[in-house]
């Protein structure tokens, strides 16, 4: 059984695999403050809350973006299944070529979207993560990453529009009217569809400067992706736990001996 931690600013997402197919996901916070062994006894809580067996663990993939506690969780996998993990990084084999100015700068969420995406729908693709941050990302027909736009996520833009002093504190909801009418629903709309439009002028701008086909596959994923789905006014599919996925297809790429089982 493969255990696979996607590790974010917010949150961290874990999901177990067996012969390649996720079978449990669940979701904690990212919290600088807790120490090793708390993520440990947390991790092992929900695991074993979710009815699996610990000891049936003999692999671990780690993707991160949040150095300050990626230590912390590779030290409470290693104390709770015994098995080092591969953490996601520059030199880790992901199925792809990636065509960046420096392509260690890439960061281990965009690199597993982008294996998950190729092994689910091919290429070329484009990937539209809603997530503490949204990003927009482009496979060409050659199956190479080939750029990435990054933009405020919906909360973050939220708490920049509150920061004028004039606007109020909104948090991040699903339920908005089309057209806002008062201070609050227009944040909310301001920032979904302003997301929207942006995230499709970018999308076309993929396909014109990659001479990519106007039925090229955008895929949508992260955690705010269910909010704009159904705004998008561009066929669009849906895939939930797209990272985890990624991760998974990223481990098996690479050779086995990262991995050890006391």
């Amino acid at each position: 059984m493969l255990l696979a931690l996607d590790i974010g600013n917010t949150n961290i997402h874990v999901g177990t695999f067996e012969r390649g197919m996720l079978t449990h996901s669940f979701c904690l916070g990212t919290d600088d403050q807790r120490s090793g062994d708390e993520y440990a006894f947390t991790l092992k809580s929900l695991i074993e809350s979710d009815g699996i067996d610990s000891a049936e663990i003999d692999g671990v993939v780690i993707g991160s973006v949040a150095p300050h506690v990626t230590s912390k969780l590779e030290y409470a996998v290693y104390k709770i299944t015994g098995v080092k993990p591969l953490l996601v990084g520059p030199g880790t084999k992901t199925g792809f070529h990636i065509k960046l100015d420096d392509p260690s700068q890439l960061g281990a969420d965009l690199a597993a979207n982008v294996a998950a995406t190729i092994e689910a729908c091919g290429a070329p693709a484009i990937i539209v993560d809603f997530g503490t941050a949204t990003t927009i990302s482009c496979i060409d027909r050659e199956n190479s990453l080939v750029g990435c736009y990054i933009m405020p996520g919906i909360q973050m833009s939220l708490n920049a529009l509150n920061t004028t002093g004039l606007l109020p504190s909104v948090m991040a909801d699903r339920a908005f009217p089309v057209v806002g009418k008062n201070s609050v629903d227009s944040m909310r709309a301001g920032v979904v569809f302003g997301s929207v439009l942006a995230a499709e002028g970018f999308i076309d701008t993929f396909k014109k400067e990659f001479d990519l086909p106007k039925t090229t596959q955008v895929v949508v994923t992260g955690g705010f992706a269910d909010m704009f789905m159904s705004y998008f006014n561009i066929k669009t599919k849906h895939i939930p736990n797209l990272t985890l996925l990624g991760l998974n297809a990223i481990y098996n790429t690479n050779p086995k001996k990262h991995t050890f089982k006391l």
